[in-house]
């Protein structure tokens, strides 16, 4: 099975599965009166929504470039991720300011027989889902599905506080600590916001800066830096330049190599093959623009301050 088809099957499958939890959370939640059930099942049913959508950009991830996107679909993927970090933090607010009047207003009980039961299986399949999740997206280096694996996560961190919260509850109400029990579940609701709200920001800052074209992480531009300057060392060149921006898994390059003297094109090309052949052995989604000059002098005028009137 190609890359692309694993993707979209692991996708459809925890979309299958999430949408499911997310409905009998929901409808548990309802019959027991808790307000965290109600937050994990309303995380996973929006995190089946984005799911299902992010099996569509999957797929334009693999589609050609076309006259519509003459660079490709990659800034689709740090868009997605951008969209869905905004709607799931607008809905953590939304449910703390519920779970806090809540509190204001004298808290509440919940049942907990039936909440126990459902929760510690939510607890168990999302954390099965979790671990499928993180070990295909680091095999197949995919930000989306690294996206989700991070989501189920956060479901797992969800179910097992949500257990431990009606646990107590029970055991609460048991003791005669009625009082006590009204606050918890809209407590342990807030709680879970203020977990999630870290994660989901980083999540939305990091993928904003790649939808506006930032450049790639320290350790990656080493890495690349060091396989250019590896052949620029190799044939005895002058100097190079890497420029790199990443948006999702696709890395895009532009490399300018400083020549010492004139050599024939034929072997610049071949040159150039070893060096691409090479980047995409580090990362399968790199595009690179390989430019080799004697003057330099006219590179400051192929950059944006050039627009600018700061080079004259």
């Amino acid at each position: 099975m190609s890359k692309k088809n694993t993707e979209l099957t692991i996708l459809r499958v925890t979309t299958i599965i999430c949408l499911a939890f997310g409905i009998v959370g929901i409808v548990t939640s309802q019959i027991v009166y808790s307000k965290s059930m109600f937050f994990d099942g309303m995380y996973s049913l929006v995190q089946s929504i984005f799911i299902l959508t992010s099996s569509l950009i999957v797929s334009l991830l693999f589609r050609k470039d076309d006259k519509h996107f003459q660079f490709g679909y990659s800034a689709f993927e740090p868009f997605f991720i951008v969209l869905r970090s905004v709607v799931l933090l607008t809905m953590n607010a939304m449910i703390a300011i519920g779970a806090l009047k809540a509190i204001l207003q004298g808290g509440y009980l919940i049942e907990t027989s039936l909440a126990l039961k459902v929760s510690f299986i939510s607890m168990i399949v999302c954390i099965v889902v979790w671990q499928v999740l993180a070990r295909f997206s680091k095999k197949l280096n995919s930000p989306v599905l690294k996206a989700e694996s991070r989501s189920w996560l956060i479901d797992s961190a969800l179910s097992l506080a949500s257990v431990l919260a009606i646990f107590v509850i029970g055991v609460a109400q048991q003791k005669g600590y009625t009082t006590l029990a009204l606050y918890i579940d809209p407590a342990i609701t807030i709680l879970f916001v203020l977990a999630l709200s870290p994660m989901l920001s980083g999540q939305l800052r990091n993928s904003t800066r790649e939808l506006l074209g930032g450049a790639p992480p320290e350790i990656i531009q080493e890495h690349l830096k060091k396989i250019v300057h590896n052949h620029v060392r190799k044939n005895g060149f002058d100097d190079e330049e890497v420029f790199a921006v990443k948006q999702g898994r696709h890395l895009s390059l532009t490399v300018y190599i400083y020549l010492k003297k004139e050599i024939p094109l034929f072997q610049l090309d071949a040159i150039r093959k070893e060096i691409l052949s090479d980047l995409q052995t580090y990362c399968s989604w790199v595009e690179a623009d390989i430019i080799f000059t004697i003057d330099s002098s006219w590179i400051p005028f192929s950059l944006p301050t050039a627009i600018s009137g700061l080079i004259s």
